[in-house]
């Protein structure tokens, strides 16, 4: 398989969305190419002349996205290479535990809360709002995944 150059260009820009959310730039980068890939899949190899990178970058990274349960892979038989995907069969049950764990930040917000002294600092006001909308936000999610089956099932 070959790259056009609005894949490359998609691929990057994916890789660098995710490099701006602290990942590094390869993670992105081959979450990009697994989204572009015509089989939306590739083997190891594919990786990395596709990417043009280094095989040990490409193990580190594919290390961390299994490890991040964001890529997974298969075999075929008679073939010893892995083929390696995104995990997007079950994207609502994951996106929802990732929505429910960034609501779990309330528990930190609260316990620090707690902890301060400036109670009716603008600090303090500023996250005791941050920890209402926390708590909002918990419990709405389960109502969104609902009311979105509903309207594309």
């Amino acid at each position: 398989m070959t790259l056009s150059e609005k894949q490359r260009e998609l691929i990057e820009r994916i890789g660098v969305f995710h490099e701006h959310k602290g990942m590094q730039p390869l993670v992105g980068r081959i979450i990009g190419l697994l989204l572009v890939h015509e089989d939306a899949e590739a083997t190891f190899d594919e990786i990395v002349e596709l990417l043009g990178v280094s095989k040990s970058a490409v193990s580190n990274a594919l290390t961390f996205l299994q490890a991040k349960e964001r890529v997974i892979y298969t075999t075929k038989p008679g073939d010893r290479k892995r083929y390696f995907k995104l995990k997007v069969n079950d994207w609502r049950v994951e996106f929802e535990r990732d929505l429910l764990h960034i609501a779990e930040i309330k528990t930190f917000v609260d316990e620090v809360l707690k902890e301060r002294n400036d109670k009716g600092s603008e600090f303090c006001c500023k996250m005791k709002d941050f920890s209402n909308f926390l708590e909002f936000f918990k419990q709405e999610v389960p109502s969104l995944f609902e009311r979105f089956k509903k309207k594309y099932s």
